[in-house]
């Protein structure tokens, strides 16, 4: 198969991508009275609620002297240092010193660092780039339903692999009736028809496992599937009358947060199956993923080495994508640091 040269990425260990927004979280984990703590990026971070439920994403290290602010509490809007009481608004600002009173001036450098964050269709989204003045409108797949309504169901996991081979996995139809033959039996195995193609920044992919019998196939049976991804790590599709959505994001450069989601438009029971979709995923089909990719890992096989085929398409053009992205970055990044 004849694909753009993918050298110089590690497929066990990377770089972020920046410029992007990533859905981090669901919106319904952060409280009203509590921060949550996450880690992402391989940052700490504190996430929390203003006095008009806004979520703020701050670092989750006191500007003072480094206690978790994460493990603090929300007070009148304001996010509280558990250990000694410092108060952070949304926008940053310490904007209490209780040991120093009230009258006390305080200084621009005890502001607490922010992200960029959006909560919409039920999850919590982070800016992870350069701050702007203006930030690009949300992708949200067509036909997904907007938030956790009517006959969807929504998990999270984590897997202890780099992302991009959470993204090789999510994209990967033709592995379904082997890693997954539990719960998919009777499954064939060739991939055809199969097509995938990069429109600006989303990856489209779709095709239909089937017998490998080309006198008996009627060009109807078998399981189709589809699955896109909009880089750099939302995968959306849709098989046997569903749709899913899988939202990753780093932990670090070695763990992966996933929420995904099920939507059935089965009428009276949608939701009940959504939710059975979902614990077979946490159950099943994520753990028989995360084990081969645990094994991708430890493998130590670059990229490059990879003997790509063409039902491979589609993780092939995720990776050209990717290859070209951070491309771009580390000669923006080479550029600033001459100007320096």
């Amino acid at each position: 198969m004849r694909h753009e040269p993918l050298t110089q990425i590690r497929r066990d260990a990377t770089e972020y991508i920046e410029d992007a927004w990533y859905a981090i979280a669901r919106a319904r984990a952060v409280p009203r009275r509590r921060p949550l703590a996450l880690r992402r990026f391989g940052r700490a971070l504190a996430l929390f609620r203003g006095a008009d439920g806004t979520i703020t994403a701050v670092d989750a290290a006191c500007p003072h002297r480094g206690a978790d602010l994460a493990a603090g509490r929300v007070v009148d809007g304001a996010l509280q240092c558990p250990y000694h009481g410092f108060r952070f608004a949304a926008d940053g600002r310490c904007v209490a010193v209780p040991c120093e009173g009230r009258s006390f001036r305080i200084s621009d450098e005890l502001s607490v660092r922010t992200y960029p964050v959006r909560e919409a269709h039920g999850l919590v989204w982070l800016w992870w780039g350069a701050p702007r003045e203006e930030y690009p409108e949300l992708f949200w797949p067509p036909g997904m339903p907007d938030g956790e309504g009517r006959g969807t169901a929504t998990g999270e996991l984590e897997w202890d692999v780099s992302l991009p081979l959470v993204v090789e996995s999510n994209l990967d139809i033709h592995h379904t009736p082997f890693a997954h033959r539990r719960v998919t039996p009777g499954v064939g195995h060739r991939l055809d028809p199969y097509e995938a193609r990069l429109d600006g920044d989303i990856v489209y992919s779709s095709g239909t496992l089937r017998r490998d019998d080309e006198r008996s196939w009627d060009g109807r049976s078998g399981l189709g599937i589809t699955l896109n991804c909009k880089f750099p790590a939302l995968i959306f599709g849709e098989f046997r009358g569903g749709r899913l959505l899988v939202a990753m994001a780093p932990i670090d450069e070695r763990r992966t947060a996933l929420v995904f989601r099920y939507a059935l438009a089965t009428p009276m029971i949608g939701g009940l199956l959504a939710r059975l979709a979902v614990w077979t995923e946490q159950r099943f089909v994520q753990p028989d993923d995360l084990a081969q990719q645990r094994a991708a890992a430890r493998s130590g096989l670059p990229l490059h080495a990879c003997r790509f085929v063409p039902s491979d398409r589609a993780i092939v053009l995720w990776y050209s994508l990717y290859r070209r992205r951070l491309a771009a970055q580390r000669e923006a990044r080479a550029e600033r640091a001459a100007a320096e």
